[in-house]
């Protein structure tokens, strides 16, 4: 379970983001983005009929909903998910990543850190040349003069 501050972090900094110059407004929730979270199916709170869009989920049925994924959203590939969500999500990114709005309209969300290490790692093989880490400090060098 994630706290609901989370949550709250993420639509407000995703509207932040996105009311720039995209023409959403601030009421639209996390930037106008459709945002998936996931889980494990026992967690998820189940489906209140017709209190979904406009009451079309849900019905007369034993407790369950089919709901259908369109087909270009689906991720076929068993061998290599990863990189067929990071290529739907980037297309062509080795030929546009220096346009100044290529990265504004994307964005993958992960649930753990280790996911996000891989995408990182993966998105990083993907570019040519020597990969270069800039590390920061959290603290000030000691100094002698107090001015």
């Amino acid at each position: 379970m994630i706290h609901k501050h989370a949550f709250e972090a993420l639509d407000r900094t995703l509207n932040d983001v996105m009311n720039g110059d995209s023409g959403n407004t601030p009421e639209a929730v996390f930037g106008g983005k459709v945002v998936v979270f996931g889980g494990h199916i026992r967690q998820i709170l189940p489906v209140v009929t017709n209190d979904i869009g406009q009451g079309n989920i849900g019905g007369p049925n034993d407790g369950e909903s089919v709901i259908d994924i369109p087909d270009d959203l689906l991720i076929l590939n068993l061998v290599d998910p990863m990189g067929d969500l990071i290529r739907f999500v980037y297309p062509n990114i080795l030929d546009r990543f220096n346009e100044l709005t290529y990265f504004q309209d994307r964005a993958l969300l992960a649930p753990l850190n280790e996911v996000v290490q891989e995408i990182n790692e993966r998105m990083l093989a993907l570019f040519p040349g020597e990969e270069v880490e800039y590390l920061s400090s959290d603290s000030l060098a000691e100094c002698e003069d107090v001015s």
